[in-house]
């Protein structure tokens, strides 16, 4: 970047040509930079940064560069911060009753709009223990007169065991002449 002074700004231009050809005033008195990042976040910006160096190879007093930073980011300042004890927030026996005389209630329950749900949704804990015991009951069983079949042995659940009944290896059976092997449409 290129350094350009006048009284109390300094104008930085990029020293090569590049897309965004960005030129900045930096006030060091003011402690301002028209990209406004300086002020934004306490930190300085590239620009500030590029005066310093000009500044330091001019041969010019920079001083320590944390006191370009604003004192929210220096560490004496977070150990002032933290410097207080915190106290543990006491449980829920300890709390004081409330002499509220009104009781606050949860808002009432209201079914959401849709068909309701046929069959209650089972924990991953459960549905291994049903398919464990369904999948018993059928070895006990036997499998004599079932034509449903999947891949995996497990007889009338679709892939891995989800639950749900396959067409797979069913004939399709007519309902006009009751034949196997084609339907009404065909």
């Amino acid at each position: 970047m290129e350094v350009c002074h006048s009284n109390n700004n300094t104008r930085v231009q990029p020293s090569h040509e590049g897309p965004w050809q960005d030129q900045h005033v930096v006030d060091m008195g003011q402690r301002v930079c028209s990209c406004r990042k300086w002020e934004l976040t306490g930190i300085p910006c590239r620009h500030v940064i590029a005066v310093l160096f000009d500044k330091a190879d001019n041969g010019e007093s920079v001083g320590e560069l944390y006191t370009y930073v604003h004192r929210v980011h220096w560490l004496e300042t977070w150990k002032a911060a933290y410097a207080n004890k915190v106290e543990p927030i006491k449980g829920r026996s300890m709390w004081p009753a409330s002499d509220c005389p009104m009781k606050i209630r949860p808002p009432p329950h209201r079914n959401q709009p849709g068909r309701p749900k046929r069959k209650r949704q089972q924990p991953m804990n459960e549905r291994s223990q049903s398919q464990g015991q369904s999948q018993s009951q059928r070895h006990q069983h036997g499998s004599s007169g079932s034509q449903i079949a999947h891949g995996s042995g497990v007889h009338g659940h679709g892939p891995a065991g989800s639950g749900k009944l396959t067409r797979k290896y069913l004939s399709v059976t007519c309902t006009k002449c009751k034949n196997k092997g084609h339907n009404a449409r065909t």
